[in-house]
């Protein structure tokens, strides 16, 4: 019953004892055996389980006292230690119960009550770190060309990082309403039976019938885990290694948790009992009781079938990675007005540097341009390939028809100088320059901020090392030219939020105290 329910009921109930007491005085009570007695009344009842929170706990690398001083700590929880204070249970609250009882002997009676009781449950622990890392772009000075982009024709752009940003929610959330049923059978003996004030104890066994309703905030979070991403969840108690964390898929970004659920059952039950009768006259009696029942009935919070969960999610950012075909920098040497087609994609590096030692010599300005195979030479200390070598071919051409002739420029396919046709499957962009973001992703001022796409350098398999033609230091998928910051993985301007929520088991059973009439026929 709830309080509101409990108050009206009480207007009607208490006048009705105060008539009683006035008109009536205490008589000696006949004895009950053989008799029926009917009755009700109002009982306090107090939920004795509740779910403990484990939110001050920290891991030591050792035991208190086994070291000198306090062990050091390596990891604590994260949420504050005040949830502590926050112990989700049923909540306390009025019942309503009818009794009816049959005397036995003038000792011995048998009893059966039948209660109805509705209230709230919770509120549960549901932590979140939200972080973000916000990036801001430019034009990248390293590049004399564009190669960024779908069709590598679109300016590249540097990245630099801003101070990350943490929010943390720290929530409380209510679990919902249940309504708990009791029906009990007791076995009471009485003391003083043929007293106005007649104690008794009892025993006895029961069931509980029960249903929740869960709330609409507790819906609305359990659809929000549902909708997670989740790319790592360590499930059960901090400590508890007992579970396994669960990774997501290789390939995968993440996975999909079970949502949150919160269930009630049903079942037996036993009591102990002690109270006392106060006869008002032969047939009217107020009585005043107190019980303790034990039940394996309970109610059950999960996330994703745990009890606690620690959810890392993937958190796809601004930056992210766009898959594209072809090759990064086998695509010819520009302004090439009758080198032949193959010169583009042929896995060759068409080069003015003919004496392969990676740099730029000014004899090497003169109009040659030197068609060498991908990768180091074998057959040479150095891995460097030379004029003269066995597949080395020279293209000779005029200012007029060769613009890199002459013009004072390093002019080469080997745009990170390892000697490699480097392929790549991504390249990386802001997806919130682009024509059709992800409003999931982008806020008004990102899409408005800037009217050109912004292409990041290529980022799987990048490497900013540059060769070393003494040593022969020649890696494959090399960055077109070095740059600063790790950009190659998506979500990289947007880390792993964090949730840490808290469920657990509450049963049913507690502590009651109660007040009625009964009526002796």
């Amino acid at each position: 019953m709830s309080r509101a329910g409990f108050r009206r009921a009480v207007s009607f109930v208490v006048p009705v004892l105060v008539a009683a007491f006035s008109a009536v005085r205490p008589a000696h009570a006949e004895d009950t055996k053989g008799k029926w007695q009917f009755g009700f009344g109002f009982t306090y009842f107090a939920t004795s389980d509740y779910i403990r929170s484990n939110s001050d706990i920290a891991i030591a690398t050792a035991n208190a006292g086994d070291t000198l001083g306090l062990p050091p700590v390596t990891s604590v929880d994260e949420r504050p230690d005040q949830n502590m204070l926050n112990e989700p249970t049923v909540h306390d609250d009025f019942r309503f119960d009818l009794k009816a009882s049959y005397g036995l002997t003038r000792w011995l009676a048998v009893e059966v009550l039948a209660g109805y009781m509705t209230t709230s449950v919770g509120n549960m622990e549901y932590w979140v770190e939200d972080q973000s890392i916000a990036y801001q772009g430019s034009p990248s000075a390293t590049f004399s060309l564009p190669f960024c982009g779908p069709n590598q024709d679109q300016v590249c752009f540097d990245y630099h990082t801003n101070t990350p940003s943490q929010v943390v929610h720290n929530v409380f959330v209510p679990i919902g309403t249940i309504t708990e049923k009791p029906v009990q059978l007791s076995a009471i003996v009485r003391f003083r039976p043929e007293s106005p004030l007649d104690p008794y104890i009892g025993l006895g066994i029961g069931y509980l019938f029960t249903d929740l309703k869960t709330s609409d905030e507790f819906n609305a979070k359990s659809q929000g885990v549902a909708d997670l991403v989740v790319s790592a969840a360590s499930e059960g108690e901090y400590t508890d290694a007992g579970h396994a964390d669960k990774l997501a898929p290789e390939g995968q970004p993440g996975f999909h948790p079970a949502p949150m659920v919160a269930t009630v059952s049903s079942g037996l039950t036993w009591h102990a009992i002690g109270g006392v009768d106060y006869f008002l006259n032969q047939h009217v009696a107020l009585f005043l009781d107190a019980r303790f029942t034990w039940t394996n009935a309970e109610v059950n919070i999960t996330t994703d079938g745990a009890h606690q969960v620690l959810f890392s999610t993937y958190s796809p950012g601004k930056l992210q990675r766009l898959e594209t075909p072809g090759l990064w920098e086998d695509r010819g040497i520009a302004g090439c007005t009758n080198c032949p087609s193959t010169f583009s994609g042929d896995g060759k590096l068409e080069t003015e540097d003919g004496n392969g030692n990676g740099l730029w010599d000014p004899n090497e300005d003169s109009g040659a341009l030197y068609i060498m195979p991908s990768g180091p030479n074998p057959n040479r200390v150095g891995g460097a390939w030379q004029v003269g070598d066995p597949g080395v071919t020279v293209l000779d051409c005029s200012n007029s028809t060769c613009p890199w002739a002459n013009d004072g420029r390093f002019d080469t396919e080997d745009q990170n100088g390892n000697r490699f046709m480097d392929r790549f499957r991504y390249y990386g962009v802001d997806v919130c320059t682009l024509p059709n973001p992800d409003r999931s992703i982008c806020t008004p001022a990102d899409i408005i901020s800037t009217s050109t796409p912004q292409y990041l350098p290529p980022g799987e398999g990048c490497t900013d090392n540059r060769p070393d033609p003494i040593q022969g230091n020649f890696l494959p998928e090399g960055c077109p030219v070095p740059h600063g910051g790790n950009l190659g993985s998506t979500g990289s301007d947007n880390p792993s939020d964090t949730y840490i929520i808290q469920g657990g088991q509450i049963r049913l059973g507690g502590f009651s105290f109660g007040i009625g009439l009964k009526f002796s026929f």
